[in-house]
């Protein structure tokens, strides 16, 4: 019995080390031949954040107060180049690849009875390309004040005119006021379409 369960361990952790050696074979190169790896992720973020941003086309906004809608607004007054906004929508003006960030606080005060799904969606051209959610009170746990910290980072192909927006649910529930500088925005231009 012992004997069986070592053999059984063994062809585990070996098929574990193939997959790993396998993951590790270079992957098709992103924009501007930067070399990925593949198999380790911060690695392949590390070597995409090496190329330096443009300032051809970047903006770094923070959420608008009040709040009072599921697609949120921005203040105007932070950094825009070559990036326009109308009404909540980022609006590219050069085609490329972006890197998008948003990072959304969210606390809730006091949990009710039912639980509380906060949720993030990234829409390009208003159409979700990427979510995150999160269950934020378990039901009659009578917790006050949870804070919790959404966040996406999305790599897209862009073109001109074509809008980046922010959609939340239970918009009701992000901070302004604790952390009022973290609720933010961002994209730049990573490089060009070709």
């Amino acid at each position: 019995m012992a004997s069986t369960l070592v053999l059984c361990l063994i062809f585990t952790l070996a098929t574990i080390m193939v997959l790993v050696v396998q993951k590790k074979e270079p992957i098709p190169q992103p924009p501007d031949k930067f070399p990925l790896i593949g198999g380790n992720c911060s690695l392949d973020i590390l070597s995409i954040l090496k190329k330096p941003p443009g300032t051809e086309s970047s903006a770094y906004l923070q959420v608008s107060k009040p709040i009072r809608s599921s697609k949120l607004t921005w203040n105007k007054d932070g950094t825009l180049n070559g990036i326009g906004y109308h009404d909540g929508n980022l609006i590219i003006q050069s085609p490329g690849w972006y890197i998008i960030y948003c990072q959304l606080q969210f606390v809730v005060p006091n949990c009710p009875d039912n639980p509380i799904d906060l949720k993030l969606e990234l829409l390009i051209n208003n159409k979700a390309k990427k979510q995150t959610l999160v269950t934020a009170c378990e039901s009659k746990t009578g917790t006050k004040n949870i804070y919790r910290n959404l966040s996406q980072f999305f790599l897209e192909n862009l073109n001109v005119n074509n809008t980046v927006s922010i959609k939340v649910k239970e918009f009701q529930y992000v901070d302004t006021n604790t952390f009022p500088l973290e609720s933010v925005l961002a994209a730049f231009k990573y490089s060009n379409s070709n």
